[in-house]
């Protein structure tokens, strides 16, 4: 093996290495962001049941009630993400007066 073989086959290595750590970031940083939904989602979730059950929802979230068509209630559930985004849940359920 030559010198210049040997530099080739290091470059290479070093090239290869290099794109499996970029690699491993962006699967690092894609778990993150889809950890950040889920708890969003889960936590919407939870409001929503506390909600339609009577009870009060917590200060962060923003719940939204309004009458909708024969005897039903569009309740909407904002639950702030970290930055600056948002998950809205929407559901219907029968009005209770």
């Amino acid at each position: 093996m030559t010198l210049l073989e040997s530099i080739i086959a290091s470059l290479l290595l070093a090239v290869t290495a290099v794109v499996c750590l970029d690699a491993t970031r962006g699967a690092a940083a894609l778990q993150e962001r889809s950890t950040a939904w889920t708890q969003a989602v889960s936590r919407a979730e939870s409001e929503l049941a506390t909600v339609s059950s009577g009870g009060l929802a917590s200060s962060t979230t923003r719940i939204s009630r309004r009458p909708w068509r024969y005897g039903l209630e569009l309740i909407e559930v904002d639950v702030p993400m970290a930055g600056g985004a948002s998950f809205r849940l929407t559901r219907l359920l029968e009005h209770t007066p």
